[in-house]
C-alpha cells in the first residue's frame, strides 16, 4: 500500500507543478504590470518593486493554488485512466475509495493552509501594502522643489529658495480664506515625518496676517504647520480584529464567506472532479478541459454570488449542496464498479 501511496503522489505533484507554476508566473506578471502602473503616482526603486510584490504573493497564491489543484487532479486521472493504470490497480483488488482518500488527505491541507493563508495573513498584507502606498504618496507630496512656484503643502502654497534632503532655506508660505491672507517667511525649515503625519518646521521667521481691513505681525522662534488633509491613518492591529467587523459590514462579511468558501474548494470539488475524471478508455472519451472548466467555473461563480450577496444561508447551503452531489455522483459512477 505504500508503494501506491508514493505511486499516486508522486504522479499528482508532478502534474500539479506543471500546472501550477506557469499560473502563478502568469498571474504574477498581471501584478508586476499592476505595480509599474504605480510609478505615474510615486518613485519606486528595485528593492521597492520586490517588497510591494511580495505584499501580493499570498492573494496570488490564494486564486492560482486551488484551480491548479483540481485541474491536477482531473488531468492525474484522466492520464492514468488512458494508459490503463488505474485499471490495473483496481485489478489488483485496490478500491478507489482508497486511491481517492490519498489525494483528499491533500485537499485538506490544501484548505487548511487557503483558510489560514486568507484570514490571517491576506488581510494584514493588503493593509502593508495601502500603508507603503500612502507613505510614497505622501512624500511625493511633500517633495518641494526649489524655486518653483504653485507648490502646496497643505493648504499653504510654499515657496524655498534651496533644498538639501528635508532641510529648507529661504522658506515662504501663504495661505488665502474667506477668514483672511496669512503670510510666513522663515530662512530656515525643516520637513519632518511622523509615521505618514508630515510636517513644516520653520525657525527664526515673522508672519503677517490680514483681515477685517488689519494687518498683524508676529515674530516666531518656531512654527510647525502640519499636512492634515492629506493625511490617512491606514492602522491594522490583526486579522480577528479585521473580520470581527463583518457582524456590522455586508462587504467584509462577503469577502470573509467568499475566502472560506474558496478555501474549501480542493476538498468540495475532490470527489466531483474524480466522478468525471476516472473512465473506461475503451467506452468513454476523454473530456479533461470540459471537467475543468465547468467545475472551474460553477464554483468560482458560486464564491463570487456568496461575496456579493454575504448571505450565510446561501454560502451554508452552497456547501451542502456541494457535498451531497459529491457522494452521490461518486457512489453512482466510480465506487459501485471500482
Amino acid at each position: 500500500m505504500g508503494k501506491i501511496r508514493w505511486y499516486i503522489l508522486s504522479n499528482f505533484f508532478k502534474t500539479f507543478l506543471s500546472l501550477f507554476i506557469p499560473l502563478f508566473l502568469i498571474i504574477s506578471l498581471v501584478y508586476v504590470v499592476k505595480i509599474a502602473t504605480l510609478t505615474t503616482e510615486i518613485e519606486i526603486s528595485f528593492s521597492e518593486l520586490i517588497e510591494i510584490f511580495s505584499y501580493f504573493i499570498p492573494i496570488i497564491l490564494f486564486y492560482t493554488m486551488p484551480i491548479s489543484f483540481m485541474a491536477s487532479v482531473s488531468s492525474m486521472f484522466f492520464r492514468l485512466s488512458s494508459d490503463n493504470e488505474l485499471v490495473a490497480l483496481f485489478s489488483l483488488g485496490i478500491r478507489s475509495s482508497y486511491i481517492i482518500k490519498i489525494i483528499a488527505y491533500l485537499a485538506t491541507l490544501l484548505s487548511i493552509f487557503l483558510l489560514f493563508l486568507s484570514i490571517f495573513i491576506v488581510p494584514q498584507s493588503k493593509s502593508m501594502f495601502a500603508s507603503f502606498k500612502e507613505t510614497k504618496l505622501s512624500q511625493a507630496r511633500v517633495n518641494i522643489v526649489p524655486n518653483q512656484l504653485g507648490q502646496k503643502f497643505g493648504n499653504f502654497y510654499i515657496y524655498i529658495k534651496s533644498k538639501e534632503n528635508k532641510l529648507l532655506t529661504d522658506v515662504v508660505i501663504f495661505n488665502a480664506s474667506k477668514q483672511g491672507e496669512q503670510i510666513f517667511i522663515a530662512p530656515k525649515g525643516e520637513i519632518r515625518d511622523n509615521n505618514g503625519l508630515f510636517s513644516l518646521l520653520l525657525n527664526s521667521g515673522r508672519g503677517y496676517t490680514y483681515n477685517d481691513n488689519r494687518l498683524k505681525e508676529i515674530d516666531y522662534e518656531s512654527m510647525e504647520i502640519f499636512d492634515y488633509i492629506n493625511y490617512k491613518n491606514i492602522s491594522f492591529s490583526n486579522a480577528l480584529d479585521y473580520w470581527s467587523q463583518a457582524q456590522h459590514s455586508n462587504n467584509i462579511r462577503g469577502r470573509l464567506l467568499f475566502f472560506i468558501f474558496t478555501s474549501l474548494m480542493p476538498i468540495l470539488s475532490l470527489y466531483i472532479i474524480v466522478s468525471f475524471s476516472i473512465i473506461n478508455s475503451r467506452y468513454q472519451k476523454n473530456r479533461l478541459f470540459l471537467v475543468i472548466f465547468s467545475v472551474s467555473i460553477i464554483y468560482y461563480l458560486t464564491a463570487i454570488l456568496i461575496k456579493q450577496n454575504a448571505n450565510e444561508t446561501l454560502f451554508i447551503l452552497s456547501i451542502l449542496i456541494s457535498i451531497i452531489l459529491s457522494f452521490y455522483l461518486f457512489r453512482r459512477k466510480i465506487a459501485s464498479f471500482y
